[in-house]
């Protein structure tokens, strides 16, 4: 590429009449090889990690619907396989999510009174003490009152462990603790219907972009309903003038809280033709050909299966959403509009030099 680089600056020395054009010139010849050589490049149990504090909890997330008046109990299995003796503190605890990938964010403690461990000899926010290879079964009961606020409330059972020597002072210690968590999605409703409604609420995509480039998106989802629900529906890439189909994925099934927004994520295969079994392999959103030119539009098709308790009253609400993205040869035009700059700007040198002699 060097070599090329000088042969062909030293095809146009004839027109290198001055250091500024010289350095002009050079400038636009850098340009264009780097332009055509470079490359682009291309959005079960829970464990604690600490081998010191092998703790292992199921389920590691519980979706739970009760009515205001009615009482349910849900139970938590709490293994430990450590060396030696531990403390564990539970408390309950208020999360939301990071609104992109549904990681728990974990709040401030929670004030609901009516959710409470049923095991005799322990409550919640006093530890209790556990032993190696040794496996409890932490029991919740949950009892809203009438008037309890109906909603979604989306809960963390947290278990923080300390070694047994240790003193707790006001759910603090002194030493390096490990924690593990069950996330209790706790649904109060005077009806048990699915009621999970969801939108595209954005396609992250620009408005242009380079005709050697490819195209890159997000699609954000959020669930406007009264409670969770799985994502499904289908995203397409389409060509704005032929419409032609381009790319076609599946949206993953994941779990959108309510009043909570999500990233969705593509697959190849339909979920729901899948083997429960088979490891699913996501396919980024984006497509890169050769070359780009003109309008594309993405179209994101979400449904939410709104589920009555009446098998007869049951449907689908759809929501679409239609972004267009226009693909232009911004680098080629860039480089001949400076090409051109470097041309008039040679003729006007080359005139003024005339004028003195």
């Amino acid at each position: 590429m060097l070599n090329a680089r000088l042969y062909l600056t030293y095809m146009l020395r004839p027109i290198l009449l001055t250091p500024l054009v010289t350095l002009l010139v050079t400038l636009l010849v850098t340009l264009l090889f780097t332009f055509f050589t470079l490359s682009t490049t291309t959005l079960a149990f829970a464990q604690t990690l600490d081998p010191d504090l092998d703790l292992t909890v199921f389920p590691p997330t519980a979706y739970l619907m009760v009515k205001p008046g009615a009482d349910i109990t849900h139970r938590v299995l709490l293994r430990y396989e450590g060396k030696v003796a531990i403390k564990i503190v539970p408390e309950l605890v208020d999360f939301t999510t990071d609104g992109l990938t549904g990681t728990p964010i974990l709040q401030k403690p929670s004030k609901i009174e009516y959710v409470t461990l049923q095991n005799p000899d322990k409550q919640l926010g006093a530890p209790f003490s556990l032993k190696p290879g040794s496996q409890i079964e932490l029991v919740l009961k949950i009892n809203p009152p009438l008037h309890a606020k109906k909603g979604e409330q989306p809960l963390c059972l947290v278990l923080t462990a300390v070694p047994d020597t240790t003193v707790i002072y006001d759910g603090g210690s002194a030493q390096t603790s490990g924690a593990i968590a069950s996330n209790v999605i706790l649904s109060i409703q005077s009806d048990l219907d699915n009621q999970g409604e969801l939108q595209i609420s954005q396609i992250k995509l620009p408005k242009i972009v380079d005709s050697f480039s490819s195209i890159k998106f997000a699609v954000i989802a959020k669930n406007l309903g009264r409670n969770a629900v799985a994502s499904e529906g289908q995203i397409k890439l389409n060509h704005g003038w032929s419409g032609k189909e381009l790319k076609h994925w599946f949206i993953y099934p994941d779990v959108i809280l309510a009043n909570t927004t999500r990233q969705l994520r593509g697959l190849t295969q339909d979920p729901a033709n899948m083997n429960p079994e088979t490891e699913f392999e996501f396919e980024p959103l984006s497509y890169k050909p050769p070359f780009l030119i003109g309008p594309y539009e993405v179209t994101a098709s979400l449904s939410s299966a709104n589920q009555s308790t009446n098998a007869n009253q049951s449907n689908k609400a759809v929501h679409e959403r239609t972004q267009t993205i226009i693909a232009l040869p911004i680098s080629v035009i860039g480089l001949l509009v400076l090409g051109i700059s470097l041309f008039l700007i040679y003729l006007k040198l080359e005139k003024k030099q005339h004028k003195q002699y």
